[in-house]
């Protein structure tokens, strides 16, 4: 049975424990979706894979893999002997980029200036997280305002003042000094 004090309203528990199931599951569907079963890849697959991120030389804005150029499907015939020749992925990529310059790869690698792509919309993310802590924190810390026993007799002289002037009450209907 837990004790009343872990469930009170200012408790580490019950400030924290949603944030934490939030975190668990989060982990918990990234980690699937990453590290999730799979089986080895058909060679096949490989160069559809390796195709869908290699641009076609002649087509504006199209993969290897999409573009029926006869360009297009030499370099995807080409893809598959390496594959067969045994290449790792990152080594028919960079015969490519050797080849044609770094803007044939539609993926930008993970290594000098092009870092900043991968690392920037999550530092972005993480940035917008944390500022989300910060503002619900503050809001949640600012005391809650309530009339004190001064204010409601101020509100109350107020408005007998005003009926007073406006001669509400010997206004039966309410309307006021409208009619």
């Amino acid at each position: 049975m837990t004790s009343p004090s872990v469930l009170a309203k200012s408790s580490p528990v019950r400030r924290w424990g949603p944030w934490i199931a939030v975190l668990v599951v989060a982990v918990a569907a990234l980690s699937v979706a990453a590290f999730g079963t799979r089986s080895a890849p058909t060679a096949q697959d490989r160069v559809s894979s390796i195709s869908r991120t290699v641009k076609c030389p002649v087509c504006s804005g199209e993969s290897v893999a999409e573009s029926n150029a006869p360009a297009s499907q030499e370099i995807r015939r080409q893809i598959a002997e390496q594959v067969q020749q045994g290449q790792t992925d990152d080594e028919i990529r960079s015969f490519y980029s050797a080849k044609y310059g770094q803007a044939i790869l539609l993926t930008p690698s993970a290594s000098g200036v092009n870092v900043l792509v991968w690392i920037l919309p999550i530092v972005a993310l993480a940035l917008g997280v944390a500022a989300l802590v910060i503002v619900f924190r503050r809001w949640s810390s600012m005391p809650s305002e309530r009339a004190t026993e001064e204010d409601r007799e101020l509100v109350d002289s107020a408005l007998r003042a005003e009926t007073e002037e406006v001669g509400i009450e010997n206004d039966p209907h309410g309307e006021g000094a409208s009619r």
